[in-house]
């Protein structure tokens, strides 16, 4: 019988995966700076765009891709996106926080899964970078990074499922209903639960 590291869908590393995420977590994190946008319109960051559109990815990397193309205040644009998916109040944006979607029991074992890990790991919020609670999103990916390094794929789903993907697809579609400049955050966010439901064989 094939054990669960067998039964992944996608046959990635450990290293692939966590630099996956750390991707992910960064650009949920903070706006891109011009010398970022200049990174990726240089083709820095081609051979990951190729890996994932390998990977079944090839829609929302091509969209991605076509977001980050040269343009006149591309920089502004996506700072201005990224205020108005993540950065106003819930009601007029996708607030990237666990607690804004799950409420009751569910919220209760969440956040004590999520407070037990960064014990655990002896993980603190860094507050001159991140003005952030442990429930936002970049923190909760940097605790999957963790988990990825030193923990059973079992513990990692399992994590995946409870903290992630019980609130990232409401999440997700959230991120559709601003009025954006760009398609970029929109599609970045869909294809982490995309990447998060294929690496974790739920959905």
């Amino acid at each position: 019988m094939a054990s669960p590291e067998q039964l992944k869908v996608l046959d990635l590393s450990k290293e692939e995966r966590q630099f996956i995420y750390q991707w992910f977590g960064s650009l949920l994190s903070s706006e891109l700076t011009d010398e970022q946008i200049a990174h990726y319109q240089a083709g820095d960051f081609d051979s990951l765009f190729q890996f994932l559109a390998e990977l079944g990815f090839h829609r929302q990397i091509d969209e991605m891709k076509t977001a980050l193309r040269p343009q006149p205040h591309l920089r502004l644009e996506l700072a201005a996106d990224f205020a108005h998916c993540f950065l106003l109040e819930g009601a007029l944006s996708a607030i990237p926080y666990l607690s804004a979607y799950l409420e009751g029991k569910a919220l209760e074992n969440a956040l004590k899964e999520v407070d037990d890990w960064m014990e655990h790991y002896r993980l603190t919020v860094n507050r001159s970078h991140y003005n952030e609670p442990s429930d936002h999103i970049s923190i909760l990916i940097s605790i999957l990074i963790k988990l990825i390094e030193s923990r059973s794929y079992q513990d990692q789903q399992q994590f995946a499922q409870n903290v992630l993907l019980s609130w990232l697809p409401q999440f997700a579609e959230k991120t559709r209903k601003p009025q954006l400049k760009t398609r970029f955050y929109p599609v970045l966010v869909e294809l982490l639960v995309d990447f998060l439901k294929k690496d974790f064989q739920t959905g």
